[in-house]
């Protein structure tokens, strides 16, 4: 029983002080492969370097998120509430957008059905926009997810990290100036290409920009990241190909041009499959988002017999399929990122030249041996994926990064 003749300001000097949290913004749930792994890792490090924080992570698909990611941090809290606050920002001018979210976190009472996770969110001692290449023109609307951030840094002091991050495409001027305005009030930015951090230069960024590539980074060294115990793996040709953002077109959703998409995609890998020899024995296909990436797979299973596709699933439970023996052939960023890590060869059929290229490119100048083809070549590019000297520095300066937004308490 309480000792109520203390006084109240007594009993509370023997309360422990709040645990710090800790709130993370991502595109996680869907699920995509890339966004769920950024995800997980975070987590997975501050579940090493913060076991004690609260960590709130904040995604457009909590629930699914939840069963993805799991407990991979012991006191970790799945919410939607910032991607629900832009809900239906998407053709609002993105000042205008940005002043919305900006007015809600001033006054939470302005969005009522989110009331109680805008006030979770403005108690926030840092919140931390994880990886990824979700914050350009391509999704206009997701500028005020920082501007969200900032309202809070302005409203408590809380300080605000974007890592990792790919910022193009920029957009009109009115979506780089605000992009460049609300980037000054941001303590640290990550960006993962140097097209990123030339969009930047002269921008009055406090205190620093950093330029230490994907996010994923801080955990390919990690500890069960890749398969080693399927059969599949051992398969020499792996293809892993989207349907999505593959068209030139400004749309973010291709529905029109699908069937001509697909098509084209189809008769691409078809060429790479005569000529390097593929077969249903030899090949698998790599689902790195369920539905999209198992759509050319079915163009080439009739055709030959003993084909297999990895689903998403299974790469998620087991690990990323990829092995130094291999060659592949993607459209994805992280899986030339994951297979040319682990050694692989391969090469890259690109998308959306204001979007896909960039993001593969920034592989190549770290040191990826990969090519991007625009046509079928006449053999294998068998070269290798990155020296693993090259994996162990990437990982390394992601490393010092986490740790300088993290120190050891």
């Amino acid at each position: 029983m309480p000792d109520l003749r203390r006084p109240s300001w007594a009993r509370s000097r023997r309360d422990p002080p709040p645990a710090e949290l800790i709130y993370l913004i991502a595109p996680a749930g869907h699920p995509n492969l890339g966004d769920e792994f950024i995800a997980r890792t975070w987590l997975r490090y501050l579940a090493v370097h913060r076991p004690r924080a609260r960590v709130v992570l904040d995604c457009h698909t909590p629930g699914q998120a939840s069963i993805l990611l799991g407990q991979a941090h012991p006191n970790v809290q799945y919410v939607d509430t910032v991607w629900r606050m832009i809900a239906g920002l998407e053709t609002m001018p993105v000042t205008d957008a940005a002043e919305v979210v900006t007015a809600a976190v001033a006054e939470p009472g302005r969005m009522p059905l989110l009331l109680d996770g805008i006030e979770l969110l403005a108690r926030a001692d840092s919140i931390h926009l994880v990886g990824g290449g979700y914050v350009n023109s391509l999704w206009p609307h997701h500028l005020s997810l920082i501007a969200a951030a900032v309202a809070v840094r302005r409203r408590n002091g809380a300080s605000v990290f974007l890592t990792g991050q790919g910022l193009l495409p920029a957009g009109d001027a009115d979506h780089l100036a605000l992009l460049r305005s609300l980037l000054g009030e941001v303590s640290v930015v990550d960006v993962r290409d140097h097209d990123s951090a030339d969009l930047l230069a002269g921008s009055p960024l406090r205190p620093r920009l950093d330029v230490t590539g994907d996010d994923a980074w801080l955990g390919v060294l990690g500890e069960g990241v890749y398969d080693t115990t399927s059969p599949v793996v051992n398969r020499r040709f792996m293809i892993c190909v989207q349907t999505h953002l593959m068209s030139a077109d400004a749309s973010v959703v291709v529905d029109v041009d699908r069937d001509m998409v697909i098509d084209g995609l189809e008769s691409r890998v078809a060429d790479l499959a005569q000529r390097w020899g593929m077969t249903g024995e030899n090949t698998a296909f790599v689902e790195a988002m369920p539905g999209d990436d198992g759509l050319l797979y079915r163009r080439f299973v009739d055709r030959m017999p003993g084909l297999e596709l990895i689903p998403f699933t299974g790469v998620w439970h087991n690990g990323f399929p990829a092995t130094a023996d291999q060659m592949w052939v993607t459209t994805r960023f992280h899986a030339h990122l994951l297979a040319a890590a682990r050694g692989a060869s391969g090469v890259v059929i690109t998308g959306r030249t204001d979007y896909y290229p960039i993001k593969h490119r920034s592989l190549l100048e770290q040191g990826s041996r990969w090519r991007i083809v625009d046509s079928a070549d006449d053999a294998p590019h068998e070269d290798g994926g990155f020296p693993a000297p090259v994996v162990a520095e990437l990982a390394a300066g992601k490393r010092a990064l986490a740790a300088a937004l993290y120190p050891r308490r």
